[in-house]
């Protein structure tokens, strides 16, 4: 799988803005300054700056340019994951891509449980991987309420950040994170997607997320092969 060219040119501003070389409230380059920076031509550049925008890191007003939007992080989203070492040592060649979009009615307990559903009641329901180069790393599974409407995901296409989306899209903020871990043999389609063999058991990440008044948002499963990506965690010991 080719990365789009796009896709190549927001992952390079968007780290620029996290890691703050783009400090809150400053304004990037013009869109024809863009294009001479990345030798591409117009459309490439306002996709990246669409992306940028779903996400809600940067602010576009016509006529007066983009901006980096005030509230924006100055560290990367993924640092609160167990693979952030594959993140920070491949970030330049991992993209991502919305593989469904659906409703769907979970039949595990604890999702239906965590997101207050009925026995038969639907949810949001995305598929999402992420690949460095054209190895697939991870594949996510989200389940949402219903009133995170399907038609802003769709529209967001292969957005990088359910989080950032949650934020800029539907004004929430995630505060709490509760994650479990184990060995799961998977559906089909997610060893598909993985490309691995069918029936082979692969690491379950499943994390429970609240918002800043307790009330739960969604539910994800992140599936990874693991004999080749490792889950690592760094603590500070305060005793």
């Amino acid at each position: 799988m080719t990365i789009p060219l796009y896709y190549q040119i927001y992952r390079d501003l968007q780290y620029k803005i996290c890691e703050g070389l783009y400090k809150p409230g400053a304004m990037l380059p013009t869109e024809a300054d863009l294009e001479k920076i990345y030798g591409t031509s117009r459309a490439p550049v306002r996709q990246a700056l669409g992306a940028l925008e779903n996400e809600g890191l940067v602010l576009r007003l016509q006529g007066k340019g983009t901006f980096v939007t005030k509230q924006v992080r100055t560290r990367p989203w993924f640092t609160a994951t167990g693979f952030v070492n594959v993140y920070e040592q491949h970030w330049d060649r991992l993209s991502t891509q919305t593989l469904e979009i659906s409703l769907k009615i979970p039949h595990d307990q604890d999702i239906q449980t965590f997101l207050n559903l009925g026995k038969k009641e639907q949810t949001t329901y995305l598929v999402r991987s992420q690949c460095i180069e054209e190895t697939p790393v991870f594949v996510f599974e989200h389940y949402l309420p219903r009133r995170f409407d399907l038609s802003i995901f769709k529209a967001a296409g292969d957005f990088i950040s359910m989080k950032e989306m949650l934020t800029s899209k539907f004004n929430i903020v995630i505060c709490r994170v509760h994650e479990k871990l184990a060995v799961r043999i998977p559906p089909k389609k997610i060893t598909d997607y993985l490309q691995v063999a069918e029936h082979t058991p692969v690491l379950r990440v499943r994390r429970f997320f609240s918002d800043n008044q307790g009330k739960a948002v969604w539910v994800s499963n992140q599936y990874v092969f693991t004999e080749k990506w490792e889950y690592e965690m760094d603590s500070t010991l305060n005793y």
